[in-house]
């Protein structure tokens, strides 16, 4: 699965995750390969990101939005920072 995850500066993250959890509006969700297709609003909360091979990444964030589509996850948030 890859994940793009992008602030209003610059892309944060561009590369290959076992799942990603995000903060939609209705609710905390998490990302799986094959996951079914969706597009939702995100509100403010953690944003966890697992890898492959490398340790889990948490970032703080505030309004945005989330696409899944063929085991490409597109992430943009307004405000983001590093736990």
């Amino acid at each position: 699965m890859r994940l793009i995850l992008l602030s209003p500066v610059k892309t944060l993250f561009d590369g290959d995750v076992v799942s990603v959890t995000i903060p939609g509006t209705k609710g905390l969700f998490t990302v799986l390969p094959k996951h079914a297709p969706l597009i939702t609003t995100i509100d403010k909360g953690i944003l966890t990101i697992n890898p492959v091979a490398e340790e889990e990444i948490n970032y703080a964030v505030e309004d945005g939005f989330a696409d899944v589509k063929n085991d490409v996850i597109s992430v943009c948030v307004e405000k983001i920072n590093t736990l």
